[in-house]
């Protein structure tokens, strides 16, 4: 009855010997291509700016002149001397 036992736990043992390494073998690989992954260092770069494009305003009728970005339009009033700006769509 001894000899059974004995047998059983030396089954179980290798078992447990081999499952053992098959997920050190899986550990390690993830292990490598994380390391991998953060030995990889980004190119930083900074953002470019857009430069804002200006136009220049002049109104002969009532004597205004002024610079504005070119993303607005410019309306007039008529009777006034008032200047309205729109974003362009």
């Amino acid at each position: 009855m001894n000899k059974p036992l004995l047998f059983i736990f030396f089954l179980i043992f290798i078992l447990t010997f081999i499952l053992g390494v098959r997920y050190g073998q899986r550990v390690e690989k993830n292990n490598k291509a994380v390391d991998y992954l953060l030995s990889i260092t980004p190119t930083p770069r900074p953002p470019t700016p857009t430069p804002i494009k200006y136009k220049d305003y002049k109104s002969k009728k009532w004597g205004l002149k002024f610079t504005y970005p070119a993303g607005l339009e410019v309306k007039e009033s008529t009777d006034s001397p008032v200047v309205l700006f729109e974003i362009k769509k």
